[in-house]
């Protein structure tokens, strides 16, 4: 563990009017999405790198390093980075549930409790397309592949939808028996139409072209997030053909998936075997509510002990750890092309430096086989509301925040006894 004296100041902290639901970072731009509970969607942009900085100052920046952005977020300096917000927007009526990127930074996706897609503009928050009428319930998972908006829901039921019309292009239900925790694309690990689901205590594995190929064993554990981590100079050629997209030379460690339970533990799933983990390390004693992938077969998980850490996967071991704090934890974390560490809990987005950090932490280390055990300001027009459904949203949160931890700890004793307001319209 890392002490408190030891540990870094985040570059930038952006903090936010309500709780944050999700976070998506620009695949290539030093821009970050924010999704709230109020239904508004944020985009701001941050310097990479201390020239940067230097190079675009905010005039905004009052001499103490604050920044008011207006109707949004209050922008704190860190030792150098600057921010500035591009825009916001009242995008969704109930909270906002998700935010994502595609692949290639093209469009901005959005979903919210109004079960409504949008497709948007990330340079202008112009809202390009959007579909209402196709989603079975509220969404609880979001994500972009190159093709399609995947979207699962609290009915366990994961919709596919064609970017190019927005239509609907599959839909497959009864998934889990909860809601949908998280969606990872297989694309860069077997072909472009095979992905997992995860939701209550399975994996799913599903070829959209066919629906369902397996579940999982009960795990007997919440999974509440996964992610795909790839080895060191991992090489995908996608014209390959359907039957093997990549290419891997011998002696490289295996593509991971790796997934965040609610008793603080990381499960590892590896060669192509979906019916159980193949590993685990103990990570915290509280959920595992997050993780994304990070270079060289790394992973950023985050949880609602309010820590993130960076987790090599090799290892099974957390080498990295960084304080975000907060009493609802972290709900979203991420990483730049600059590999910063993006963390998002509470009411702020922190962004950090991986190099500040020292190395080594205690936590991943109890690591075992499971084999071996068996607008620029934007349209406000509802923003009156906003008081009121914050404070639902936050009771709710932390009741499923509270709920997880219960859980958690029950089965842990369970297995011991066995910028200024510009004008701009359109963007809703």
């Amino acid at each position: 563990m890392v002490s408190e004296g030891r540990r870094s100041r985040p570059k930038t902290t952006i903090s936010f009017p309500s709780t944050i639901f999700g976070v998506a970072v620009h695949p290539s731009k030093p821009i970050v999405a924010t999704g709230l509970s109020t239904g508004h969607v944020f985009m701001h942009r941050y310097a990479a790198d201390e020239d940067d900085s230097d190079n675009e100052k905010d005039s905004n920046v009052s001499s103490g390093g604050e920044v008011d952005d207006g109707t949004g977020a209050n922008v704190r300096d860190g030792e150098f980075t600057e921010v500035d917000r591009l825009w916001r927007t009242r995008r969704h009526k109930g909270s906002c549930r998700g935010v994502a990127f595609d692949e290639g930074g093209a469009y901005l996706y959005s979903v919210g409790t109004d079960s409504v897609i949008k497709q948007a503009s990330p340079e202008t928050g112009k809202v390009i397309a959007k579909n209402s009428h196709d989603v079975d319930s509220i969404p609880s998972a979001l994500t972009a592949t190159t093709t399609h908006i995947l979207v699962g829901t609290e009915k366990a039921t994961l919709h596919g939808f064609d970017k190019r019309t927005m239509k609907p292009a599959y839909t497959f239900a009864d998934l889990h028996e909860d809601y949908i925790t998280s969606i990872s694309h297989l694309a860069q690990y077997q072909n472009t139409y095979h992905l997992i689901t995860t939701g209550s205590t399975t994996v799913t594995r599903i070829d959209i072209r066919k629906g369902k190929l397996s579940t999982s064993e009960d795990q007997e554990d919440e999974i509440l997030c996964s992610c795909i981590s790839y080895p060191p100079n991992f090489e995908y050629n996608p014209n390959e053909g359907r039957a093997s997209n990549v290419v891997v030379p011998e002696k490289r460690a295996p593509v991971t998936a790796v997934m965040g339970m609610a008793t603080g533990v990381l499960t590892f799933w590896m060669k192509d075997n979906w019916e159980d983990q193949q590993a685990r390390a103990i990570l915290s004693d509280e959920s595992v509510d997050c993780i994304a992938e990070y270079p060289d077969q790394r992973i950023i998980a985050g949880g609602a002990d309010g820590l993130v850490r960076l987790v090599d996967v090799r290892r099974r071991k957390a080498v990295k750890e960084f304080e975000h704090g907060g009493e609802d934890g972290v709900a979203a974390v991420a990483s730049d092309s600059w590999g910063r560490v993006i963390s998002a809990g509470g009411e702020a987005v922190r962004i950090w430096s991986v190099e500040d950090e020292p190395e080594e932490v205690n936590g991943g280390s109890d690591s075992h086989d499971s084999d071996a055990d068996s607008d620029k300001s934007g349209n406000d027009d509802d923003a009156s509301d906003d008081s009121d459904e914050n404070k639902k949203n936050k009771k709710k949160r932390k009741k499923t925040k509270k709920r997880k931890r219960g859980n958690a700890k029950n089965r842990l004793a369970m297995n011991a006894k066995a910028p200024a307001k510009p004008n701009f319209s359109g963007l809703d």
